[in-house]
């Protein structure tokens, strides 16, 4: 959630000022409805214009949630706010919106502000022209993220097309028309611009707006400032991004990306790029700019739900039982302050789930991770970490079908396909959530492994249900999570299958040591590993093999 991070805010207006004109408010209403900082919800915009319109009529002092829900969200008269939050979350959410909507343009006539606490929009006239960096007291504790600006991409002139390989047989280059020079030009401002959108929509982030140099943008407080080049000849282009880290003068990151043939597909590659950039650098939480704020971070308390939600990570790399107790206390505490915390409640949800495949886990994992998923969903559903988490607890819960509809949505989103990845190929995608889980893996092996090595083991189960043993045994020894079930569970399965049975019966009790349940009942654990039926089967023979006999009508079954 982003309560009280401090995003630029306006000061208050002067007391000889006068207030706005109501055709000024509704021309900057007219212009937030534009805004990409509110994705396309027509929920939020309509819940702004009504709160907006209401006090241009003078009705503001009759505010109040019973109203709002029943006008707005259309919910029966006798709206009780203690037993449905609805009007809470999309209140939060809105001012969320606003925030980033203002943190991202430029200088406005009038600015709408919607007090923490009231349900009355208040109108600031005099916005600042520059983004004033939010200092640590404005930072409430909640979010306290890292602060980024994108400078403008420069369209460089173009060059001779020696400067590039000559296209392959069946990729002829496409015919140049217009003004290359325009082109390259257009194509920065619209890939800078799409950039803006793309990181203001990036949790636990703040983004400055529209600084024109490095030293303006570190004038503004930006820790981290992306800047890029656009080069582009008739056939091929490539764009080269860097990130520069100003606490300490380094360059942290680059990348260079190449299309060739992409005369005709323009805005696609520019909509395509953009994306990549944003996921290596601001996809959350294994985005480039959070893994330096991680390293930065991680020995020092964990105050603020951005600094707790850096530490999942690290837990995911080795699901050590000391920092999951630290985990979970830090949300508790964050959560008990605030029960919308987005930053925090996918997360925990996922914690929950996968604590259940080790030997910590509590009687109520389950349970546990099935009201975070929903209540993330109904705070974020725009982000991509709500749908993961629910599709985590639809699989262990042995719904298919739900688990890949929330996986493929946050696919959609574009957030973390590594994690879509997992969900799909378990959800009985295989191919697909294989694929995109290998190419995620690619594209962030150059600057570090960007995703938890437990995310193999539906690379295992791929090669196990194929009946490559060999190969699943290779990506079973590479998960290295043993205080996680399913890597003895890989483990016991794969070398059983290629006869090498006292190894498999040690992975086997390192398994029974871990979960107990899969002595009494392999076919219900095994139930809750994937929804591919068949592959449920052969998983269940392969710790018959491993030493795991079972009568239970789950494991007949």
């Amino acid at each position: 959630m982003l309560r009280g991070v401090g995003f630029p805010s306006s000061p208050p207006p002067r007391p000889s000022a006068p207030p706005p004109s109501r055709a000024t408010v509704v021309e900057e209403l007219s212009r937030i409805d534009q805004s990409p900082a509110f994705g396309g919800s027509t929920r939020q915009i309509r819940l702004l214009r009504f709160l907006v319109e209401e006090v241009l009529e003078g009705r503001g002092g009759e505010l109040r949630a019973p109203l709002v829900a029943t006008r707005v969200f259309e919910r029966p008269e006798g709206f009780d706010s203690s037993e449905d939050s609805i009007v809470r979350v999309e209140m939060s959410k809105l001012r969320r919106a606003l925030h980033r909507h203002y943190a991202s343009t430029g200088p406005a006539s009038v600015r709408v502000v919607l007090p923490h606490g009231s349900y009355v929009p208040t109108f600031v006239v005099g916005a600042p022209a520059k983004a004033i960096p939010p200092s640590r007291e404005q930072c409430v504790g909640d979010t306290e993220g890292p602060v980024l600006a994108v400078l403008p991409f420069a369209g460089q002139t173009v060059v001779s097309s020696a400067a590039i390989p000559a296209a392959g047989p069946g990729q002829p280059h496409a015919v140049w028309g217009g003004a290359p020079g325009a082109r390259g030009r257009a194509l920065a401002h619209g890939l800078t611009d799409r950039l803006g959108a793309l990181f203001t929509r990036a949790p636990g982030v703040l983004l400055l707006s529209r600084p024109t140099t490095l030293d303006e943008a570190q004038a503004q407080g930006a820790r981290y400032v992306l800047e890029g080049t656009v080069r582009i000849i008739p056939g091929a282009l490539r764009i080269m991004a860097k990130l520069h880290d100003t606490a300490r003068g380094l360059l942290v990151w680059g990348n260079a990306y190449d299309r060739v043939g992409a005369d005709d597909r323009l805005f696609a590659v520019e909509d395509e790029i953009a994306r990549e950039i944003a996921l290596q650098l601001v996809g959350f939480p294994f985005g480039a700019v959070h893994r330096l704020e991680g390293r930065e971070r991680g020995e020092r308390p964990a105050l603020a739900a951005y600094d707790v939600a850096l530490r999942f990570p690290r837990w995911l790399a080795t699901f050590d039982s000391d920092l999951g107790v630290e985990l979970q206390r830090a949300c508790e505490r964050i959560l008990e302050g605030d029960p919308d915390a987005s930053l925090i409640l996918a997360p925990f949800s996922v914690f929950h789930s996968l604590s259940g495949w080790t030997a910590g886990a509590c009687p109520d994992s389950r349970r546990w991770a099935a009201s975070l998923a929903r209540r993330a969903l109904a705070v974020d559903p725009a982000s991509a970490g709500p749908h993961h988490a629910l599709a985590f607890v639809l699989l262990d819960a042995g719904d298919g079908p739900g688990a890949l509809a929330e996986a493929e949505t946050g696919l959609d989103l574009g957030e973390d396909p590594s994690t879509s990845g997992l969900l799909l190929a378990l959800a009985g995608r295989w191919e697909r959530g294989t694929a995109i889980l290998r190419d995620h893996m690619r594209t962030m092996t150059r600057y570090a492994p960007a995703w938890p090595p437990a995310w193999r083991h539906a690379l295992c189960l791929d090669a196990y249900r194929r009946g490559d043993y060999a190969a699943a045994l290779l990506e079973a020894k590479a998960i290295t999570t043993p205080h996680l079930a399913w890597d003895p569970l890989d483990r016991a399965v794969c070398l059983a299958r290629v006869g090498r049975l006292d190894e498999a019966r040690a992975a086997g009790r390192e398994l029974a040591a871990l979960l107990p349940a899969i002595s009494r009942d392999p076919g219900a654990v095994v139930a809750r590993v994937t929804a591919d039926e068949a592959l449920r089967g052969d998983l269940l023979e392969g710790l018959r093999l491993s030493g795991f006999v079972c009568e239970s009508p789950t494991h007949r079954g």
